[in-house]
């Protein structure tokens, strides 16, 4: 190689370079990293984000919707009970003061450094997630306001999200030979819906008697009206003994029978102590129940059967069929040792 040839090679190589550095200059990066590799459904856990470009770069804004399309890595090796998207929600933007995710956060909610000649974003935001998986966390959109330039692909670190161990049905090991169809014998529950048509009809009759005889009743007679009042514990443990008796469960009516279950015991609540416990979350009731004459010793029991009634509705767990029957005790030790005393009762019917 002569002289002249290597200087023209070294001219060309200083180009590539000095095109590849204002390239780089140019370029965006955006970054989450997480200290967790994994967590159960629903548990929040906290995201450093991280944005860098160039400060010839104008930033119009933030944008997480990318979040809404965050894939399963595992939802082809079970199709069945897996989701193909993660069900992920951002709970709080940290410094950023932002509420609505779907939106993104425009450039002057940000506090921007200057690191190296470079403008520098970071906040830790927090996230959870309320399906099984194993997802990969991207950092966020970057919006510019020529569009032109590139963001540099970066590999999203990932997490696992798992059921709670007891919640989670084992598969057996053995393959039981198949069995005979048994026939059980007719009980009383065959025939519940009959009898309530009967008892029904009985009522409508004695509602029609009752409105006969008080229109054709003479002016001097006054017909009283006489009021039973059923306490709420009470209400609520006949409830319950009907919900058992309905063996939703047994039948594979799982999420019925923990929603009937949760329902009941919220409606006692609203009785009792007087909170819109149906229309509250848990964390709520338990908030409220601060206010009144509640016994807070019984809160861990009470949060305990309405939260696992929550992820068998919402995050669809399968618990244990020990839990069922499990619960239902639960339920009717709860609103026993919280049922008001009779002195309680007696003085507010005098009132």
């Amino acid at each position: 190689m002569n002289k002249r040839n290597f200087s023209l090679v070294k001219y060309l190589l200083i180009s590539v370079l000095l095109i590849n550095a204002i390239s780089l200059d140019c370029q965006i990066v955006s970054t989450a990293t997480f200290k967790v590799d994994s967590v159960q459904i629903g548990d929040p856990f906290k995201v450093e984000i991280k944005v860098s470009l160039s400060k010839d770069i104008y930033l119009d804004a933030l944008d997480f919707s990318v979040y809404k399309n965050i894939e399963n890595i595992v939802f082809q090796q079970d199709t069945i009970h897996l989701e193909k998207v993660a069900d992920i929600e951002v709970l709080d933007f940290g410094t950023w003061k932002h509420e609505d995710w779907n939106n993104p956060i425009d450039a002057s909610k940000l506090q921007i450094s200057d690191v190296g000649g470079n403008m520098v974003i970071k906040n830790t935001i927090t996230i959870a997630i309320y399906n099984a998986g194993v997802f990969g966390i991207p950092g966020p959109s970057v919006m510019v306001t020529d569009g032109q330039n590139e963001v540099l692909p970066t590999a999203s670190k990932t997490v696992q999200v798992f059921l709670p161990l007891r919640l989670t049905q084992q598969d057996s090991v053995d393959i039981n030979p198949i069995k005979d169809i048994m026939y059980e014998k007719a009980d009383i529950t065959d025939y519940l819906v009959y009898i309530y048509i009967l008892v029904a009809l009985l009522l409508m009759m004695l509602v029609g008697y009752y409105f006969y005889k008080r229109k054709n009743a003479k002016p001097s007679i006054e017909l009283q009206e006489v009021i039973i009042l059923i306490q709420p514990d009470q209400k609520a443990l006949q409830a319950l003994e009907h919900l058992k008796e309905e063996n939703l469960w047994q039948n594979g009516q799982i999420k019925a029978y923990q929603t009937r279950l949760t329902d009941i015991i919220r409606t006692y609540l609203e009785e009792r102590y007087g909170i819109n416990a149906p229309e509250m979350t848990t964390d709520e009731i338990a908030i409220a129940l601060k206010n009144v004459d509640f016994d807070m010793k019984y809160t861990i029991e009470l949060k305990e059967i309405l939260q696992v009634a929550d992820l068998v509705k919402f995050a669809k767990a399968t618990p244990d069929v020990d839990i069922h029957s499990l619960f239902m005790d639960k339920a009717v030790d709860f609103v026993i040792n919280t049922r008001q005393s009779s002195s309680d009762v007696k003085k507010e019917e005098s009132i």
